[in-house]
C-alpha cells in the first residue's frame, strides 16, 4: 500500500517540476480548497464544474489564510455572503494603515485571491447579482473604508 502512495505522490510531484516552492504551495492551497468542495470519490467533471461555478456556501475559503506569490501571508479579517477579505501581513513595513494591503476572494471565484481594488471588485462582480450594490458602495466610499467605531470594513456590510 505504501508503495502505491509513493508512486502516486511521484506522479503528482512531476507536475510541479520547474515551479518555485511558493508557486507550488499556492497551487496546493488551491487544490485543498477545491477538495473541500468536492464530493468523495472525486469525479473530474465535478471538479471542472466546481472550478467554473460559484460557491453556494458562505464559507468561501475554509482555511482563513493565504500565501501570496511574494511569500507574505494574508490573514482573514472578515466576510459576508459573497466576499472574504484578507489583510497582507507585511514583515518589513510598520503596521500603519498607509502600508496595509488587502485582498479578497468572492463566491464567484473561490480559488482566486485578488488585490482589493475598485477595478478588480467591479470586474469580479460584472454581470452578477451584487453588481449594483458594489457600484453604489464604490460611488460613496473608498474600497477599504472602515467603520470608525468597530474598525470593520464597510464593504462587508453589503
Amino acid at each position: 500500500m505504501e508503495k502505491n502512495y509513493q508512486k502516486l505522490l511521484y506522479t503528482v510531484m512531476k507536475n510541479f517540476e520547474g515551479m518555485s516552492k511558493i508557486d507550488s504551495f499556492d497551487l496546493i492551497h488551491k487544490m485543498e480548497i477545491l477538495l473541500y468542495y468536492a464530493n468523495s470519490p472525486l469525479n473530474i467533471d465535478e471538479v471542472k464544474n466546481i472550478m467554473s461555478s460559484e460557491v453556494q456556501t458562505e464559507e468561501i475559503d475554509p482555511f482563513y489564510f493565504n500565501i501570496l506569490p511574494n511569500g507574505n501571508f494574508c490573514e482573514f479579517i472578515g466576510s459576508n455572503g459573497v466576499l472574504h477579505i484578507y489583510k497582507e501581513v507585511n514583515r518589513f513595513l510598520p503596521d500603519w494603515s498607509i502600508f496595509n494591503t488587502y485582498h479578497y476572494k468572492s463566491k464567484y471565484l473561490p480559488l482566486e485571491l485578488k488585490k482589493l481594488t475598485r477595478r478588480n471588485l467591479l470586474q469580479s462582480f460584472e454581470g452578477k447579482p451584487y453588481q449594483e450594490k458594489i457600484k453604489v458602495f464604490l460611488k460613496m466610499n473608498k474600497v477599504t473604508k472602515k467603520d470608525t467605531i468597530t474598525n470593520k470594513m464597510l464593504l462587508l456590510n453589503i
